[in-house]
């Protein structure tokens, strides 16, 4: 009696091994049967962008993705080439290879992350007298996107640049030889990613002349 208690403790052992087992296989197959995802980032309104993967010689490829870009080429070969949406969104590029036996492997598919373009906004007005600069810190840009930001601008004709991760920047202005209105217009702008961006708005600092006091002439 005590040796058949043995054998059925053994028995239910090897029951619980094997049952443990054929959940790890199910399991194994199952994540394997997923489709796998990574993630990218775009600048909204990106054109002619390559995507390619390494297929095994003689295979076809079936590439899809969601209504955020136009395919230009590919799209049955090992490599596709998309004009992004300018709209800021997500897609997902997803590909299918079948063998030359006609079998098909598991999607494997891409989240693009479509960016927002930066914005500035150029603004403020001062006002100085000539061969002195601004001091209060009334010219200000504002930004919106991803910082740091890159931004060139003009000062009176000159080309300036500042990179700044504040979302509001406030500057001074260079000191000023001559009189006059001096205005300030923003001409290019990246982001992090390396988005290009719009600007507007304009600043200005007048610069007021000096008095031309005469000679003293005694009477």
């Amino acid at each position: 009696m005590k040796n058949l208690i043995t054998i059925n403790m053994k028995t239910k052992s090897i029951c619980k091994i094997a049952a443990m087992l054929l959940l790890t296989t199910f399991a194994a197959a199952n994540a394997n049967a997923q489709s796998s995802a990574t993630t990218d980032s775009i600048c909204s309104g990106s054109l002619n962008k390559i995507y390619k993967i390494s297929g095994l010689p003689g295979s076809t490829f079936t590439w899809t993705f969601s209504g955020g870009g136009t395919k230009t080429s590919g799209g049955t070969t090992d490599s596709i080439t998309v004009n992004w949406s300018a709209t800021p969104g997500i897609d997902t590029l997803t590909v299918v290879e079948a063998n030359t036996l006609g079998c098909l492997g598991d999607p494997v598919k891409l989240v693009v992350v479509r960016l927002a373009p930066p914005t500035v906004v150029l603004s403020g007005t001062d006002s100085i007298c000539l061969n002195s600069a601004t001091t209060l810190n009334k010219l200000e840009m504002n930004f919106t996107g991803y910082a740091p930001w890159s931004v060139q601008y003009t000062e009176a004709g000159t080309t300036r640049s500042v990179i700044t991760s504040s979302t509001k920047y406030n500057f001074n202005s260079q000191v000023f030889t001559t009189p006059g209105v001096k205005g300030y217009v923003a001409t290019t702008l990246t982001d992090r990613f390396g988005c290009t961006g719009t600007y507007s708005g304009t600043a200005s600092v007048t610069v007021f002349p000096k008095p031309t006091t005469s000679a003293i002439i005694h009477y």
